[in-house]
């Protein structure tokens, strides 16, 4: 009986895997994309990839482990909200959203890359070095997406 169990459980695994979730990304213009736009320099672009991309853009790599059901259903969920809340592929769209105007304090505050993705992706795991140095770019860029300051913005004056 239980070898019966063992099995059909087998045969649950294996036809399961035919069921892959959808990673078809859109074509997008390259003229685009935060790197792009923002003109950042190597060592940012890198950082960001390594960090960011999988998640936060069209540019997925996909792990080995993101190809097996279940695993890669929980997988691409991550990388679609991650794309729904901020989208480096799409930054003529994103550039003033709220996510794009605090990727620098969700760095600081160690709420990006996730403990899961750092564990996991060598790449994503910034010494406290890189994360300051990509801090200081993202508010380079004027709370990391170029909106203006508040006072550009015409907030925290006196027009009394």
């Amino acid at each position: 009986m239980k070898k019966r169990i063992l099995y059909i459980l087998l045969a649950i695994a294996v036809v399961a895997q035919f069921f892959q979730p959808d990673r078809s990304a859109p074509a997008t213009d390259p003229a685009n994309d935060m790197l792009a736009i923002t003109k950042a320099p190597a060592d940012i672009q890198q950082l960001v990839i390594g960090a960011c991309y999988d998640c936060h853009s069209y540019k997925t790599n996909y792990p080995w482990y993101g190809k097996i059901t279940p695993v890669n259903f929980i997988v691409q969920n991550h990388i679609n909200e991650g794309r729904e809340v901020l989208n480096f592929s799409l930054w003529d769209q994103f550039a003033n959203s709220e996510a794009a105007g605090e990727s620098g304090e969700t760095i600081q505050e160690s709420e990006m890359p996730p403990a899961y993705y750092r564990f996991m992706h060598g790449h994503g795991d910034l010494s406290a070095a890189q994360q300051q140095q990509l801090i200081a770019w993202f508010g380079s860029q004027g709370g990391a997406h170029g909106a203006g300051t508040e006072s550009e913005k015409g907030e925290g004056t006196d027009n009394d």
